[in-house]
């Protein structure tokens, strides 16, 4: 039956190319739209994965064996550190004792010499007193009675002044002795415990950091195995904007048809374009397969990208480095304690220079009081000499004048004996100097805050780019599981190509068994229809097609160059 131009023509089932076109352009735009979404989805995963692979060699670069080396170093060095508080408080601590002991020994010698000075000043009075019974004495006796009392009473002045400074060191030694004690105790809270738990935790820290870089080698080469099947999937994603090619041409071909007014040469149309629907339909089905497959594997094993996360928060959601906070939370409260003890460091510096300062002026002191011996025995000589010249009535003050002199000897062995307990107390204000001095590298406070330093910076760090990849992982699995829901439509597209191929297969029944006389318009119709395709599969088609007729339709413009190849 003949069609007017433009109409599409009309079977005997009732089926009209135009049906067909209709069908064929619903898969069609499915295909654009569906292929389109899928291939921006899987271009916006390469930028994830890509910000996962930089992640992964940064956290790899981070946990190298120098890296975590160095670290685990510093911590043993700030354990060593923390152990070494305890020598040096107990070396502290005898200091202390020690300087306390020779300031009690300094305080006697003192009051042996204030005992002599009250002595000697009794026997200058007694002297005065005697010597005025004595008429042959004159004022001489009193005058040297004068003498040595003036000198004693500048020896007690001295004296007074020493006993002061003795007072005022024995406050800063009673405050120091009692913050020592206090830390003292509190010290057996913090070591051993926290070295050896800056040890230990070093070890950890060490072999958490090895199984985080391992792990995270593993998934930053899944990584970019996944890239290079993104880049594999979207080349094959070709096959839609193939596939859409040929079924527009299909379309095309269909119009054409339409337009012949001749039902055998429509049906011989409709039998070419049914065998290029069908090729186009088993490759598309071919290569949507194969990307279903790998989209499907990738996405197995893209699962794999979470193990870095999963090894850091553990499947209880409890971070596999919660070592790490205790340790911190551990170092803030021993820092406190520390600083009060190195204060007290500094403490005992302070009382040691002062003590040593103070023993300096004291030893002037007491070098001037024990002067006083050589002036009051050369007085209490001549008193005896006199005494021998006045005769049998000066006698008393004869043995007044030997007792004077036997104390003024007591009072230079009391100050030897004190100048004796200066150079100890010296060598013991020196002692804790020296504890200061032993502990003068890195102090436990800094030692401390490195240890707490690298805690934080390797958490963080390893927080950060897990954090990241936990992050990005999780964007990627998801946009890599909609590109799959996207391209799932194999079966909606190829049972749509499936069903309009077997109408035309229907429409192509009608085809003449001896096309030769029609070898002119099939010459015509052909080219036309040739010089639509762009792709070799095409092409290929449509020789088998003219092969099959067993025409030589051999001509130029049938087998004309495609405007552009597949």
């Amino acid at each position: 039956m003949g069609v007017i131009a433009g109409v599409f023509y009309m079977s005997s089932f009732g089926i009209s190319g135009e049906t067909l076109a209709s069908e064929l352009e619903g898969a069609r735009r499915v295909i654009e739209s569906h292929f389109l979404s899928a291939g921006e989805s899987l271009t916006q995963s390469m930028n994830g994965i890509d910000t996962l692979i930089a992640s992964l060699e940064n956290l790899v670069k981070a946990l190298d064996d120098k890296a975590v080396a160095a670290s685990t170093a510093d911590m043993r060095v700030a354990a060593d550190t923390l152990l070494g508080l305890a020598d040096n408080h107990r070396v502290r601590k005898d200091a202390m004792a020690r300087l306390g002991r020779h300031r009690d020994d300094l305080a006697k010698h003192v009051g042996d010499m204030h005992a002599s000075l009250a002595y000697m000043r009794a026997f200058t009075v007694n002297i005065k007193i005697v010597s005025a019974g004595i008429a042959q004495a004159g004022s001489t006796f009193e005058s040297f009675a004068q003498e040595i009392s003036d000198c004693i009473e500048s020896g007690r002045i001295q004296l007074q002044d020493v006993e002061g400074e003795i007072v005022g060191l024995n406050g800063g030694l009673a405050a120091a002795s009692a913050e020592s004690a206090r830390l003292g105790s509190q010290l057996s809270t913090l070591l051993p415990a926290l070295p050896n738990q800056l040890s230990d935790s070093a070890g950890l820290m060490a072999q958490h950091y090895g199984q985080v870089h391992e792990i995270a080698g593993e998934v930053a080469t899944i990584a970019r195995n996944i890239h290079k099947r993104v880049v594999r999937v979207l080349q094959a994603l070709q096959i839609g904007d193939m596939t859409r090619q040929r079924v527009e041409h299909v379309q095309s071909g269909l119009k054409k048809i339409a337009a012949r007014g001749d039902r055998r040469l429509t049906a011989l149309g409709h039998a070419l374009l049914e065998r290029q629907l069908q090729a186009t339909k088993e490759e598309f089905d071919r290569e949507v397969g194969e990307i279903e497959k790998a989209m499907a594997d990738m996405a197995a094993h893209s699962r794999e990208l979470l193990k870095l996360r999963d090894m850091a928060y553990g499947c209880c959601s409890q971070k596999g480095a919660g070592f790490l906070d205790e340790l911190l939370k551990r170092i803030e409260d021993a820092s406190v304690l520390v600083g009060e003890i190195e204060g007290a460091d500094s403490s005992a510096l302070k009382t040691g220079r002062e003590t040593a300062a103070a023993a300096e002026q004291l030893c002037t002191r007491i070098s001037a009081i024990q002067s006083l011996k050589n002036d009051v025995q050369y007085m209490a000589l001549n008193t005896t000499i006199k005494c021998a010249q006045i005769g049998e009535a000066a006698r008393p003050l004869s043995v007044i004048a030997i007792e004077l002199r036997d104390h003024g000897r007591h009072l230079e062995e009391a100050a030897a004996a004190g100048l004796a307990e200066l150079d100890e107390l010296t060598s013991a204000a020196g002692a804790l100097t020296t504890v200061r001095d032993r502990a003068s590298g890195l102090g436990a406070t800094e030692a401390l805050g490195i240890a707490s330093r690298l805690l934080q910076e390797g958490r963080q760090r390893a927080a950060n780019e897990i954090d990241v990849l936990v992050s990005k992982g999780e964007e990627v699995l998801s946009i890599l599981d909609q590109s799959v829901e996207r391209l799932a439509f194999k079966a909606e597209i190829g049972g749509t190509l499936s069903e309009v191929a077997d109408e035309l297969s229907s429409l192509a029944a009608s085809s003449p068994d001896d096309a030769r006389e029609l070898r002119v318009q099939l010459t015509e119709i052909l080219s036309s229809i040739h010089a639509l395709y762009t792709m070799k599969q095409e092409r290929a088609v449509h020789q088998d097609f003219v092969a099959w007729l067993g025409l030589d339709l051999s001509t130029p413009e049938v087998h004309a160059p495609a405007a552009a190849v597949a």
